[in-house]
């Protein structure tokens, strides 16, 4: 009976395992109340979201041209809770701190090199978890993709995490923080393969190699844009 009994939880143990991993259960209610927001006011669409992985280190990258970006991000990845780098200056506004953390959203000082924050998203996936970055570090007002930061370089190098790029087809130019939710687009969110760093793992201190790394993530994001614009 005994054997018999440990079967079983082995089984069941495996089964558990074996199925991808699951929001916690605040966070799937506003992700599907955001679903439905994007779908009536941006006719939202995704395309290769399985190309993220439902497990494992990982940082999501992609362009930047609205404030509802991150929700997009978020309600594509549906078994992953990404915590995103945020300015502090907007995670300290009262009527979003809550939600802020809630969401377990990192505070990123952007007046200099802010250690705290580098901290806690490797410690975030030293454990396995999903970090979301925005490499330019702001919204473009332009639509077009600007010199990125070092700092997603910098995180891929002293983690090994797999970087998976992503990029924003259809937004329109910003608009204002609260405008730019109510007007009605068609916005696709093209995922690419991922990126593995392998030959530079360990190699953070190294300016050339972040550098390297950078570029190519950067380099994903402008193939995936020349991509959204094939017929």
């Amino acid at each position: 009976m005994d054997f018999i009994a440990l079967s079983l939880v082995a089984v069941w143990t495996t089964y558990l395992q074996s199925l991808p991993p699951s929001l916690p259960m605040p966070v799937e209610l506003l992700r599907k109340c955001c679903a439905v927001y994007l779908a009536v006011f941006k006719r939202f669409r995704v395309v290769d979201a399985d190309r993220i992985p439902e497990r494992g280190a990982v940082i999501l990258v992609s362009n930047h041209t609205a404030v509802y970006d991150p929700v997009c991000l978020q309600v594509a990845c549906k078994h992953r809770l990404i915590r995103f780098m945020e300015a502090r200056e907007y995670y300290d506004v009262p009527v979003l701190h809550t939600l802020f953390r809630l969401l377990r959203v990192i505070p990123v000082n952007r007046t200099g090199n802010d250690t705290a924050s580098i901290r806690t998203a490797v410690r975030e996936l030293s454990n396995n978890g999903c970090i979301g970055i925005f490499p330019e570090g702001r919204i473009s007002t332009d639509g077009q993709i600007h010199r990125a930061h070092q700092g997603v370089a910098l995180l891929a190098l002293m983690t090994n995490a797999v970087v998976v790029p992503a990029f924003f087809q259809g937004t329109q130019p910003f608009s204002g923080m609260i405008r730019d939710f109510f007007q009605f687009n068609h916005v696709t969110l093209h995922f690419g393969p991922p990126i593995h760093f392998n030959d530079l793992a360990g190699k953070h201190r190294d300016e050339p190699s972040r550098e390297l790394a950078l570029k190519r993530i950067m380099n994903a994001i402008v193939t995936l844009q020349k991509v959204s614009k094939l017929p």
